[in-house]
Order: C-alpha cells, then structure tokens, then sequence
C-alpha cells in the first residue's frame, strides 16, 4: 500500500501544499488590519491629567493646583 508513494508524489505534494501555503499567507498578508484600539479623547486626557503631582519632581506648571 505504501508502495504508491513515490519520490515525485511526495515532492509534489511538498511543494504544491507549500505553494498553498504561501498563497494563503499573502492572502492574508493583504487584508485591512483591524484597528482594535480604543478610541481617546485627547483634550479630556489633557484637561483631566494630573498636572499637580509634576509639582513634587520640581517641575512647574502653569495654572496647575490641586482639585478642589
């Protein structure tokens, strides 16, 4: 039974499914990559960050005070 395959089925085979293979992965390689990311909204980032913690490293910010 295993006398039917040969040295050429077996390369064959190797370098059709090796062909498959790389098809499919630029295939894949194409496609829009999906943008899972969160979306932020900058200015709330900006305006709610804690700008009074940079006070103590000896940094100075304008307008920047404690919330309250």
């Amino acid at each position: 039974m295993t006398e039917i395959f040969t040295v050429e089925i077996i390369l064959t085979t190797a370098i059709v499914g090796n062909s498959l293979l790389v098809t499919i992965m630029g295939f894949l390689m194409m496609r829009e990559p999906k943008d899972d990311r969160p979306k932020v909204d900058i200015d709330a980032v900006v305006r709610n960050a804690p700008y009074h913690l940079l006070e103590g490293t000896g940094i100075k910010v304008e307008g920047a005070g404690p919330i309250g």
